[in-house]
């Protein structure tokens, strides 16, 4: 617990009121008992850091997928009687997407409880040689794996099936800024009740980035400043820069002040009904 309290003057710093904790490392594995013992470990882990610190800390729920009625189960759990604020859904399973029919029922619980989803890459380069072959798995795979993760949800209409789910993409949404008047022309929308622009504009995006400002401003650009809400990715960019300057590059940008407002605490107030 002692790492936890570690963070308090680091947030004090940065001007955080509160970190959302979640675990980097997926609990998947097709050993159903495995994955359930993992994803009781982590939330179980965050559900006391959150007890003993009420105002410092919430966290999402990890999940033993690709069980669904252990997920389920554990879902329930999570939110129930550990206080969970959401789920973290890793962008693949096993190497497969987590938008395949088999997990509708935990979209369907998911949406019934008006949740949010919190995606993070797995670290796998989505299984291409391409890039884990020449060492590209992290510096450029976790952004294709955002990118992915989120076309699948479009491309099997999850958001428009299950609307009461809100999705956080990480880093920007990978390649999507670029992406969405190339979706409207080139992605296969047979029954689409929209464009996928207007679907991947429904979603909310983090601002871990590593300090690009064209990042930043192609994601507002895209997406509206309205959803933009602050990420770290604590601890992994602390050899790189300190955790108030994560938040910095935000309000060093260029940015209108109310763009910054919004971005740094409104959004993730609204979003999460935080005071």
């Amino acid at each position: 617990m002692l790492e936890f309290d570690a963070r308090l003057p680091m947030m004090a710093e940065a001007g955080v009121g509160r970190q959302i904790l979640s675990s980097a490392l997926c609990a998947y594995t097709h050993e159903e008992k495995l994955a359930v013992q993992g994803a009781q470990l982590v939330n179980d882990e965050f559900a006391h850091a959150c007890r003993d610190r009420p105002a410092a800390f919430s966290f999402w729920a990890a999940l033993p997928l690709p069980h669904v009625d252990a997920s389920l189960a554990e879902l329930a759990r999570a939110f129930d009687e550990l206080g969970a604020l959401g789920v973290i859904l890793h962008c693949s399973c096993l190497g497969e997407s987590i938008a395949r029919a088999e997990f509708d029922p935990i979209f369907a619980e998911l949406d019934r409880r008006r949740a949010l989803v919190f995606l993070h890459p797995c670290q796998d380069g989505i299984g291409s040689r391409a890039l884990n072959d020449w060492d590209l798995t992290v510096c450029a795979g976790a952004s294709v794996e955002d990118t992915v993760a989120a076309l699948h949800l479009i491309a099997r209409q999850v958001p428009r099936r299950f609307p009461h789910v809100r999705f956080i993409v990480p880093h920007f949404g990978g390649l999507l800024p670029t992406l969405l008047a190339r979706l409207d022309g080139q992605m296969l929308q047979e029954g689409f009740a929209e464009p996928p622009s207007a679907t991947a504009r429904r979603f909310f995006y983090d601002t871990v980035g590593w300090g690009s400002k064209p990042a930043l401003l192609a994601a507002v650009a895209a997406f509206g400043a309205s959803q933009l809400v602050p990420g770290s990715d604590y601890p992994v960019l602390l050899p790189w820069e300190s955790y108030a300057q994560t938040f910095a590059h935000v309000r060093e940008s260029g940015l209108a002040a109310s763009d910054v407002e919004a971005i740094l605490y409104r959004n993730a107030q609204r979003l999460l009904a935080l005071g």
